[in-house]
């Protein structure tokens, strides 16, 4: 039987590719959907639960990509190569431009719009 735990912060959808370091070797995914704490990803292998890495993940600002370094993330559940990550260490710098990238998805998300009743 799976146990869950409730989500501290909403995720919104998003498109962002990632680097991280699964089994001794650098692996690839494709965020899909993002908060401030953490990500839903499909990642090139499988990943379990419990393993702790290193994240590189590429945002688009306009045209320019830029990356986020996450310096401690965890998988917290893992369904063969789809996982949920939960964020341990990030520095400020990074963090902020997380935020701001999070804030601009969720302003732009038409489900947004449903949730809050706001309408650009």
């Amino acid at each position: 039987m799976k146990t869950y735990t409730v989500r501290k912060k909403l995720r919104t959808s998003a498109r962002c590719q990632l680097c991280y370091f699964c089994d001794g070797s650098l692996t690839t995914g494709i965020v899909w959907d993002l908060s401030e704490g953490g990500w839903r990803a499909a990642g090139e292998r499988p990943v379990h639960a419990g393993t702790e890495s290193t994240v590189y993940m590429t945002i688009l600002e306009g045209d320019q990509p830029h990356n986020i370094l996450i310096d401690a993330a965890v998988v917290r559940w893992s369904d063969g190569q789809i996982a949920g990550w939960e964020i341990l260490r990030i520095d400020e710098a990074n963090r902020t431009r997380l935020t701001h990238l999070v804030e601009k998805l969720r302003s732009a998300s038409p489900i947004e719009e449903i949730v809050t009743g706001s309408r650009s």
